[in-house]
């Protein structure tokens, strides 16, 4: 049987899944994520889901919780979610001070725009172009309203000398200094400048080879991955989502775990499915350092013992919506690398049908609860559950293959496609 045969849907229903979850640049940890779950779980109106207390993992770094939910067949299936852990990293990269976050954003923006790799996100999608600009592009002009205000003190001093001037030009740099401090205190939360420029640092880091702990990190979660290709017997589905920045490692991976899962017939492991959420791999992919990275997307681009499913909407600014990850991989390669039956579906989750007007027009409006609300429930059932695919009797092939997949999606494109 090929591999691709042996990725058809099933008759089988999955009755024992594991989930391997990946979250965000995010120093939160896996309680947070659990509580989402408890909570996505209470609002379904049939009550079929239930979501096990958290305990901590047999190997470091993890967590994990149970899902119980009806087999299909009068029983109960389970799904074992393990958390794999880097939110300690995360924490490390959590400097203090404004002004230290001041230069690291200048400093990033600089060399993503000295390297092009900015142009390239541009051209792919804009919301994340503006979303990674604006922070520093809005320090620039805090910064050229301070000179104009500053010159516009010493011009007035020039002009009208006097004590009572002297101390009116020092009370006006004392209260345009506060007025800085007080915007860019503004900024900070208003585009999550904290969170944007500190995950965007790190990401460059990450392609120049700066992170050894995050690599140990990816191989110890990629063993955990790689042990599960041996249990057909105990498990039906293996399941590795990534959300967010966790997309990327969730690539990795699978990338490296893939040789013990290709070492092994396909009756004798479980199916392996890739679900990405709210991805944002260009801003890794296009760097042009991220040599490893690139070849591990081109590894599973290529596989065909792999069901990948990529859920983005266009409303979040966080994400490459609806844009195929694995296209990085087509810089310089003939026609015969176009075949790729391990490149992603992608799914719009039309988060318009599943809300109302008005609290979808709220959740566009926070751009933070928008990026996260892959992981919560919606008001009406959508076309993405993603509750009821890690959670179902389905395997993620099944559950999605009457969703048509959005190919050559190009409404957030600007100046041309992003080639070299």
């Amino acid at each position: 049987m090929s591999e691709s045969a042996a990725r058809a849907p099933s008759i089988h229903p999955v009755r024992r899944r594991v989930v391997l979850y990946l979250g965000g640049f995010d120093p939160q940890g896996p309680a947070r994520y659990h509580a989402m779950a408890m909570a996505a779980a209470a609002a379904r109106p049939d009550g079929t889901v239930t979501v096990g207390p958290r305990r901590k993992g047999d190997r470091p770094h993890e967590s994990h919780w149970t899902l119980h939910w009806p087999d299909g067949l009068g029983g109960q299936g389970q799904t074992q979610c393990h958390f794999l852990r880097w939110d300690d990293l995360v924490r490390a990269q959590w400097p203090r001070g404004r002004w230290r976050l001041a230069a690291l954003t200048l400093g990033t923006t600089a060399r993503m725009v000295a390297n092009g790799s900015l142009w390239r996100i541009l051209q792919t999608s804009w919301p994340a172009f503006m979303a990674l600009a604006l922070p520093a592009l809005s320090l620039v002009a805090l910064g050229l309203l301070g000179v104009a205000w500053g010159t516009g003190l010493v011009a007035l001093a020039r002009w009208w000398p006097g004590p009572w001037t002297l101390g009116g030009v020092a009370l006006g740099a004392l209260g345009g200094l506060a007025a800085l401090v007080k915007a860019f205190g503004w900024l900070q939360s208003r585009v999550q400048m904290d969170w944007l420029m500190r995950s965007a640092r790190y990401i460059l880091r990450q392609a120049r080879g700066h992170t050894p702990e995050l690599e140990r990190r990816i191989d110890q979660h990629a063993a955990s991955l790689a042990a599960l290709a041996s249990q057909a017997d105990a498990i039906d589905e293996v399941m590795v989502v990534g959300h967010s920045s966790g997309c990327m490692l969730a690539v990795s991976v699978v990338a490296r775990a893939l040789p013990q899962w290709q070492g092994r017939s396909a009756h004798t492991r479980p199916t392996l499915s890739l679900l990405t959420l709210g991805q944002c791999i260009p801003v890794l992919s296009y760097q042009p350092e991220a040599r490893r990275f690139r070849e591990e997307l081109a590894c599973l681009r290529a596989s065909e013992l792999l069901t990948w499913v990529d859920v983005s909407s266009p409303v979040d600014g966080c994400c490459f919506a609806l844009s195929d990850p694995t296209r990085v991989c087509l810089d310089g390669a003939g026609e015969v690398h176009l075949v790729a039956p391990g490149a992603p579906k992608c799914l719009n989750p039309r988060w318009a049908q599943a809300f109302s007007p008005a609290r979808y027009r709220a959740l566009k409006r926070d751009k933070m609860a928008c990026h996260f609300q892959y992981l919560q429930a919606t008001e009406r059932p959508g076309s993405c559950d993603v509750l009821s695919w890690t959670a179902g009797p389905k395997r993620l092939a099944e559950a999605t293959a009457e969703q048509a997949g959005v190919v050559n999606y190009r409404g957030l494109q600007r100046f041309g496609s992003p080639g070299r």
